[in-house]
């Protein structure tokens, strides 16, 4: 079997290490810039019998395949501190939560030495248990990955381009639901909670939306804003001040009403006054158009 190399050791990386020992791959080398002063990453290493190298030019010598799970800031500074040590046909996977436009500037770089450079997308919480663990792969070499390295470990590995940064295009666009989602709930539990109405506010949520899947109400959401944009987009301005009289700065409030006052001033309710209801996929070919000028906005037709 192949020996893995983590380059960055962190939660990711220790747990992935885990899961790939217990399937049967001992040969898990590690190098994290802070594992001399660590305790946890010293632990986590013992704990999980995975030798510690002194640096990125070990690790390449000692690796097959190396994955970078480094802090989303530190992807192509760890890329760069490895590349030149990086060998013909060795695999480099890159599992950091950053832009496409870093994994595909990264895959520039190292292919061109023969590195077989994988975009990897973990689209779930990292966990060991890998049949829970949802991954998209990009890249030239993305749909042999698996059998020529992982094919006894039971990934749930789906190719989704050759060309690296298009999983993390996914990635990333599925993180502004999750992400988004989470600072709008601190925002508003926030507001909620010191005045005793959280508990309401959740159950009258539930009581409209509950009904709807997750992809349903998103789509929902959209078609009903072509319509209501205007009004809705005013009631967040109402929101925003609702907000700052219980002291709470209402950053996702403001940003909210920015974003739907930019289609209003551009007139996209206008586009669906008085028609029938729109379907959302035309919502957003009409918004595309409105995004890139006017002098496109003509081209999308009904």
């Amino acid at each position: 079997m192949p020996t893995i190399g983590f380059l960055g050791f962190g939660e990711a990386g220790s747990t992935l290490a885990r899961g790939l020992k217990a399937r049967g791959m001992t040969d898990i080398v590690a190098y994290d810039i802070a594992q001399d002063s660590s305790a946890l990453i010293q632990r986590r290493a013992r704990d999980g019998g995975v030798a510690m190298v002194e640096g990125p030019a070990p690790l390449a010598a000692a690796a097959d395949v190396v994955v970078s799970a480094v802090v989303c800031t530190q992807a192509s500074v760890a890329a760069a501190s490895i590349a030149e040590h990086l060998r013909d046909g060795q695999w480099y996977l890159d599992i950091n939560s950053v832009a496409p436009g870093v994994k595909h500037d990264i895959a520039t770089t190292l292919e061109p030495r023969g590195v077989a450079y994988v975009d990897v997308a973990v689209m779930a919480n990292v966990t060991d248990r890998f049949e829970r663990l949802p991954l998209l792969l990009a890249g030239s070499r993305a749909t042999s990955l698996v059998d020529e390295v992982f094919s006894d470990v039971g990934l749930r590995a789906t190719p989704v381009s050759t060309t690296p940064g298009e999983a993390a295009r996914i990635k990333m666009f599925r993180s502004l639901f999750v992400k988004g989602l989470e600072a709008l709930s601190l925002e508003a539990m926030l507001a909620c909670y010191p005045t005793g109405v959280h508990e309401r506010v959740l159950e009258s949520f539930e009581e409209s939306f509950g009904g709807y899947s997750f992809p349903e109400l998103v789509k929902h959401l959209i078609e009903r804003h072509a319509i209501h944009g205007e009004r809705r987009s005013n009631e967040l301005e109402e929101v925003a001040g609702a907000l700052r009289e219980v002291g709470v700065d209402p950053i996702m409030a403001e940003a909210g009403y920015e974003r739907m006052r930019w289609d209003v001033d551009r007139g996209l309710q206008q586009r669906f006054a008085g028609g029938d209801d729109p379907d959302w996929l035309e919502v957003l070919a009409d918004l595309a158009a409105l995004r890139d000028g006017p002098d496109r906005t003509s081209e999308v037709s009904r």
